[in-house]
């Protein structure tokens, strides 16, 4: 019996391949593949979480109500029991499992190498699919998924920030799970479109995954970007209106902001950071993209595609003009909110 892992990157298209394995569950089932549901119904994530040291206490398990350590041990051997009963019962031959968080929160070495021995024991091989994508698009995709959860950061954070530096320091990835999965198959692949398979990441992953080909059923698409307007707006509403009230709880007054954003805001140029940023990232990641091409794509004259436009994330309005539009729309948004609160069936979404 086999295991194939899909370990990320995160903003390379998780979502989507998440979202396919789940509706496409029973089909695959039929040809001996088994996408599980004890790890989580779309994103396994339980299986990074089950594996961090047991005094890390990341948003998932806050989430979860599990900030007492006993409480957290006790949850990862019941999610544990959980899985191997379930592929047990479910006597498949391949196993896929998808969760970009076992790359970007499984970092410490011990971790790796205990999954490694975990799944030693219950599987004959272990495949790693792991998609990479340019540092600074990962990086202004990050950017941008941080101002949709509510975020007010005014830039892309330099190179060096430890969340973003691990999730676009390929060389760093490749070389922490080769050492720690000495024995697992990695198949490295690259996020641009004109490097997938027919084109399309979902073609490609069911290549990489050497999954049948069969008649799948196609998610919609996901996690919709905002342009560069949008993005500095939303940005600016979520300072005045935050995600969390003062005493710890959801502020009501959020509610649907973000679908409407993503309504208005998505025809027009991407965001872009600074100048100096942009070649910050250029500087601090050239050294890895160029290992990962020597090693593994050595046909290639570069690794990545270079950003395109990048030159600047001037929105070609003012700080004080979008100051004003963003207090416009909070306020707006405030009084709309408030009114659907009172009487929710008389005020749709508009």
């Amino acid at each position: 019996m086999q295991i194939t892992l899909h370990i990320g990157t995160e903003k390379s298209g998780t979502t989507t391949i998440q979202r396919f394995l789940d509706i496409n569950r029973d089909l695959l089932h039929a040809q001996g593949v088994w996408v599980p549901l004890s790890l989580g119904r779309v994103h396994h994530r339980r299986l990074s979480a089950i594996f961090l040291n047991h005094g890390v206490v990341d948003d998932f398990f806050r989430h979860e109500g599990l900030q007492d350590r006993d409480a957290r041990i006790a949850a990862k051997r019941s999610w544990q029991d959980e899985f191997e009963a379930e592929i047990q019962a479910r006597g498949a031959e391949h196993v896929v499992v998808c969760s970009e968080h076992l790359q970007s929160r499984l970092t410490a070495p011990e971790g790796i190498r205990a999954l490694f021995d975990y799944l030693s024991q219950r599987f004959s091989r272990i495949r790693i699919i792991l998609y990479i994508r340019e540092p600074l698009a990962t990086a202004v995709s990050l950017y941008s998924t941080a101002i949709k959860s509510g975020g007010v950061l005014a830039d892309v954070p330099e190179p060096g920030h430890p969340y973003w530096n691990n999730i676009v320091n390929h060389q760093e990835t490749i070389r922490r799970w080769q050492a720690n999965m000495p024995s697992a198959e990695l198949e490295l692949r690259l996020f641009q479109k004109d490097d997938f398979v027919q084109g399309d990441l979902l073609s490609d992953f069911i290549a990489a995954a050497g999954l049948p080909q069969l008649e799948y059923k196609r998610p919609p698409r996901a996690n919709e970007s905002l342009n560069r307007v949008g993005i500095e707006l939303l940005r600016r509403f979520n300072g005045e209106v935050p995600v969390f009230l003062p005493d710890g709880r959801v502020n009501p007054m959020r509610g649907g902001i973000l679908p409407f954003f993503e309504e208005h805001f998505r025809a027009g140029k991407s965001f872009l950071p600074r100048a100096q940023t942009i070649a910050a990232y250029e500087a601090a990641f050239a050294e890895s993209n160029e290992w990962v091409r020597k090693t593994f794509f050595p046909q290639r004259a570069q690794l990545f595609k270079p950003v395109a436009g990048a030159a600047t994330g001037d929105t070609g309005l003012s700080p004080q003009e979008l100051d004003q539009m963003a207090g416009l729309t909070a306020e707006l948004w405030r009084q709309w909110r408030r009114k659907m609160l009172e009487t929710p069936k008389k005020h749709p979404v508009p």
